[in-house]
C-alpha cells in the first residue's frame, strides 16, 4: 500500500502534463495496484478513487469535463474506472510530447484553450467578433 501512495504522491506533484508522463504513471500504477487488487488488499472501486488521486487537480478537471460528454450515463457523483480516465486522458494529452521528462511540447491541438498549460475544453474567455447583419424590408 505504501508503494501505491508513493507513486499517486509524485504523480500528483509533477503535475501530468504529457502522454509520455501520463503513461509513465499508468504503468507504475497498474503494476502495484493489479497486484494489491488481485490479492484483495484493495477493491477495484479504490483502485480507481487511488488512480484520480495521482492525476493531479489540473489534469483530472479536465479529464472530468471530457468524461461528462463522452460517459453520459455515469450519474453524478459515481466513479469513473480506470480504464474510463485512461482513455479520456489519451485524448485530453494526444499530440504531447511522449518523454517522460516533461519537456513542454511546442505545438498545441488546434481548437482547443488552454489553461495552466492544459488543454481546456471549457468555453473561450473571448467570443469571436461576428459583424452584425443588416436586414432589409421588401415591399
Amino acid at each position: 500500500m505504501a508503494d501505491l501512495d508513493q507513486i499517486m504522491g509524485e504523480a500528483a506533484r509533477t503535475n501530468i502534463k504529457t502522454i509520455g508522463q501520463f503513461a509513465d504513471y499508468y504503468r507504475k500504477f497498474y503494476q502495484v495496484s493489479k497486484w494489491l487488487t488481485d490479492s484483495g488488499q484493495i477493491g477495484s472501486l479504490e483502485r480507481d478513487h487511488f488512480f484520480q488521486n495521482g492525476l493531479g487537480p489540473s489534469l483530472w478537471s479536465n479529464i472530468q469535463h471530457r468524461l461528462n460528454i463522452v460517459e453520459r450515463d455515469v450519474r453524478p457523483g459515481d466513479p469513473y474506472t480506470m480504464t474510463q480516465m485512461k482513455a479520456a486522458a489519451k485524448f485530453i494529452l494526444h499530440g504531447t510530447n511522449t518523454s517522460m521528462n516533461g519537456t513542454k511540447y511546442s505545438q498545441q491541438t488546434p481548437g482547443l484553450y488552454t489553461q495552466n498549460n492544459m488543454p481546456y475544453f471549457g468555453q473561450s474567455k473571448t467570443a469571436p467578433s461576428i459583424p452584425p447583419v443588416k436586414i432589409e424590408e421588401t415591399k
